[in-house]
């Protein structure tokens, strides 16, 4: 008999059943992210996250949740809700300082040609200048002595550091040991673009001071650029000029870290100054509340006027306490954004108190929590339908628990089989959502032979319960026909394959003649029975045809197996040797072990395996099945 299509060589049943549940959790739990993503408005990481407190909040497992959220009636839409907010293009400019950037390096290449042999002999010639020294001297930031150098012409074309103070630094980090004898263009090209350049000519020319203030700058210097806002001031001293400079690096990186801080957490800042009655809000503040850049933000008094209706009492009265009992207050409450749609906002406010204990402004922060609240309420009801979801589960695993209550017959029923001394244990999973499909069953044939079987539908919960009585009852009716176990094992995935909804199961079914101790059997994708004798215990010789429902038309082979008085054939479902931290064949290999040197009384070896085998009986039905050969 050929191999099962796609079964590889030592992989049982329950193998298969691992790689089939581990698969399904993976779908389950990859379709309930996407789900809950697409019903929160939020990635599919953070809809994992949700899922996860969902799960913990339900006191359930998270593949357990995950089941309840793609069932129907669980992943319609809820309401719109806002998305992630996308990631920022960088800042504009970029073509504009590249050009800049091209014209110094042309200037750099041009100055950097010039001859500056004499440059050392002009400075030797500048004589000594207390005014610049003390220029220098008084300056707190960055300061350089500047003296001129000419052309054929007397043309100023371009200026030498004579002198820099001990906090000089240039753009690239350079101060005094690094500049002091260099030439200005040649150091900073950027000051010819700019502009400036010409504008310490004009001092050094006419004796008027330039200052500027935080005016954008560029220069450049081997191959690297550097930009900043600058605030620049020139006098003319009796050997030259005097430059102070200031680079705005930290003050700027400051500013842009704040504006994103704000950007990111949809937070702005706001302050009113009530002495003067103007208002200071950043650019996040107006957009909070739907304002314009170039719109003025209402007084505290007009807040209440641009919140809902149904807000207005609440920020009237945390308006009244911050001017009547001076305290900070916070709140929430909603406007309308500029699309129409409402948006909340959490909002925190402060008097600031001047020395007559009046309050002389006050700082506002607030931050649009729209998303959130939206999040908040596509969880809840969520969370209200995987309540009804779950409470409609938990009445199918009722019924499926009384289900196979009736189906199956209390140990104490199960009629007598000829030549043979029986015992059966066939333990429920402890939780009832993994309830699954084990059965077994067992008939007197009309010519003296004992029938009995054991099987597992696949699944858990209902479907498997109504698949198990459809796979025993099928089989008793079938056993009638006097048909080998081959031939009943045929009709039976027939059967089972055309249920609906369609299923799969294992099973073993044998006959046993008991005037000649022989026993036929079939294993349909079973874990393989044990035959224990002479204090021995070994795995069946099985042939591995595929489990029931799987390969419609499979012509089921009949294995004939001869018996001695005092054997015993052990059978048993998968729940009793299967653990996910544990492989399938050495959890066989010890059951194996431990049949070696227990009782062959069978109602003492199932006790006794139980006992020993430490399976999980909250994952799974188990049952056991043992006849011993009278």
């Amino acid at each position: 008999m050929p191999e099962a299509e796609g079964a590889q060589p030592g992989m049982h049943a329950g193998d298969l059943d691992s790689l089939r549940d581990a698969a399904h959790d993976r779908a389950v739990l990859s379709e309930a992210r996407v789900v809950l993503a697409r019903r929160l408005g939020v990635p599919p990481g953070e809809a994992l996250q949700h899922l996860i407190w969902l799960a913990r909040d339900l006191d359930m497992s998270l593949v357990e949740a995950a089941s309840l959220l793609v069932k129907d009636g669980v992943s319609g839409p809820v309401g719109a809700v806002l998305a992630g907010r996308r990631a920022p293009r960088a800042e504009g400019g970029a073509a504009e300082r590249r050009a800049a950037v091209s014209q110094i390096e042309d200037v750099l290449r041009r100055v950097t040609a010039e001859d500056t042999a004499g440059d050392s002999e002009i400075l030797a010639e500048v004589p000594e200048d207390p005014v610049a020294r003390a220029v220098l001297d008084a300056t707190l930031d960055s300061s350089a002595h500047l003296v001129p150098v000419r052309g054929e012409n007397g043309e100023v074309t371009d200026f030498l550091f004579a002198e820099l103070n001990d906090v000089a630094r240039d753009m690239f980090g350079r101060g005094r040991e690094d500049l002091k004898g260099q030439r200005l263009l040649q150091t900073d090209p950027g000051a010819v673009q700019s502009g400036l350049f010409d504008e310490y000519v004009r001092v050094l020319e006419t004796g008027t001071n330039f200052e500027r203030s935080s005016i954008p700058y560029t220069t450049a210097q081997r191959g690297l650029s550097r930009s900043s806002r600058t605030s620049v001031r020139c006098v003319k001293v009796p050997t030259g000029v005097c430059l102070t400079w200031r680079y705005h690096h930290a003050e700027d990186r400051t500013v842009r870290r704040l504006e994103r801080v704000e950007r990111l957490a949809l937070m702005g800042f706001g302050e009113w100054d009530l002495a003067t009655g103007e208002a200071e809000w950043t650019p996040q503040m107006l957009a909070n509340y739907g304002l314009g850049p170039d719109e003025v933000p209402p007084s505290p008094h007009d807040l209440p006027k641009v919140v809902a209706e149904d807000d207005v009492p609440l920020v009237e009265e945390a308006v009244q306490t911050m001017f009547s009992r001076r305290e900070p207050v916070e709140a929430e409450h909603r406007v309308t954004g500029p699309d129409g749609e409402p948006r909340h906002l959490w909002v925190f406010a402060e008097p600031v108190l001047g020395d007559n204990g009046l309050p002389v402004s006050i700082n506002i922060v607030s931050q649009d929590i729209t998303r959130r609240r939206g999040v908040e309420r596509a969880l809840a009801e969520t969370r209200r339908q995987m309540l009804k979801q779950q409470e409609r589960m938990a009445q199918e695993r009722r019924v499926a628990v009384t289900l196979r209550r009736a189906i199956l017959p209390d140990e104490d029923e199960i009629e007598r089989l000829p030549g043979l001394t029986t015992a059966i244990r066939s333990l429920a999973a402890e939780s009832t959502a993994r309830i699954g499909g084990d059965w077994f069953a067992t008939r007197v044939m009309a010519d003296g032979n004992a029938l009995f079987a054991i099987g597992d539908a696949a699944g858990h919960g209902l479907p498997a319960a109504a698949a198990m009585a459809r796979s025993r009852n099928g089989l008793l009716g079938l056993a009638c026909t006097g048909e080998s176990p081959g031939r009943l094992v045929g009709w039976l995935n027939e059967l089972v394959g055309t249920m609906d909804p369609p299923a799969t199961g294992t099973a073993i079914v044998a006959e046993f003649d008991p005037r000649h101790r022989v026993l036929e059997w079939t294993c349909a994708g079973h874990p393989p029975p044990i035959l224990v004798r002479d204090g021995d215990a070994e795995p069946m010789e099985v042939v591995r045809d595929p489990m029931l429902g799987a390969m419609p038309g499979w012509e089921y082979s009949t294995i004939t197996t001869p018996l001695q008085r005092g054997d015993v054939v052990f059978l048993y479902t998968d729940g009793l040797v299967e653990r996910r931290d544990a492989d399938l064949e050495e959890r066989i290999a010890r059951l194996t072990r431990i049949l070696r040197d227990c009782s062959t009384r069978p109602d003492l070896m199932v006790d006794e395996v139980l006992a020993r085998m430490e399976h999980d009986r909250a994952a799974d039905d188990t049952t056991l099945f043992v006849v011993r050969v009278q």
